[in-house]
């Protein structure tokens, strides 16, 4: 088993990414971590530690926001039910929010499709991968 290995990166680094988080501009990035614009564009591009800090800080974002959004789509679905199911809704409302219902019902089984695809895929490629090298 291999232990997750984080980069080392300067403080200075660091704030670089702390402020790409926050705003996602490369001067101003570069202002608060105390270095040139061009100093953020070479870490970018070419310091392998500081691509996979920024990469790590973009996933927990990313992970963060999701957890978000599973609650904003509770509230929504619940939204779409309530129009649904009210009769003094328009009809075009009611229409849209079945519309909506079953488009992404049909969006969602056929992602759900997609990963059992995909990993059954990747079990007989693991098998025939473990058959080869023995």
């Amino acid at each position: 088993m291999s232990e997750k290995v984080t980069p080392k990166i300067t403080p200075r680094q660091r704030r670089a990414v702390e402020s790409l988080m926050t705003n996602a501009n490369v001067l101003e990035a570069a202002k608060a971590a105390g270095v040139s614009r061009q100093t953020i564009y070479r870490w970018m591009n070419t310091d392998l530690a500081f691509q996979q800090a920024l990469c790590r800080a973009e996933t927990e974002a990313l992970t963060g926001l999701s957890r978000s959004l599973v609650t904003l789509g509770v509230k929504a679905t619940q939204t779409l039910e309530q129009t649904l199911s009210d009769q003094s809704s328009s009809s075009g409302a009611r229409v849209r929010a079945a519309d909506i219902i079953l488009g992404r019902l049909l969006q969602l089984r056929e992602l759900v499709s997609l990963e059992e695809r995909i990993s059954r895929l990747e079990q007989q490629l693991d098998n025939k991968n473990r058959r080869t090298q023995n």
